[in-house]
């Protein structure tokens, strides 16, 4: 399965990258919009791990891109997410989605990972 990360903090995503391959998980990481915005439009993944601080840097080009609905089919874990996050604005929530608050610890977004798939 292809696992798409967004995140703009290197050492977090590269080791859920490195963990996620090793479990045999082909993954594309982004820690920019226009990273993001060009591994989207490329193809969709089977799983998408959303740093939602890191979205929310980006999210006036998600929504100038309608980001948000090309990626409404494909469970979405976020990873710190506020207090009271449920899903983004311009996207309707998957049935998988998963959703764990701010402060996120990498292990906790890999057992995520084994919800959403």
């Amino acid at each position: 399965m292809d696992v798409l990360i967004l995140d703009e903090v290197k050492s977090r995503k590269a080791k859920l990258a490195e963990t996620l391959e090793k479990r045999r998980y082909k993954v594309v990481q982004c820690g920019t919009c226009n990273d993001f915005l060009g591994a989207v439009n490329n193809s969709l993944p089977g799983l998408i791990l959303l740093d939602v601080d890191t979205w929310h840097h980006g999210r006036s080009m998600y929504s100038y891109f309608q980001i948000g609905k090309k990626i409404e089919n494909v469970p979405v874990v976020f990873y710190n997410a506020p207090e009271n996050f449920v899903a983004l604005g311009d996207r309707n929530r998957h049935e998988k989605d998963y959703v764990l608050q701010k402060p996120s610890e990498v292990e906790s977004v890999i057992d995520a990972v084994s919800h959403s798939v």
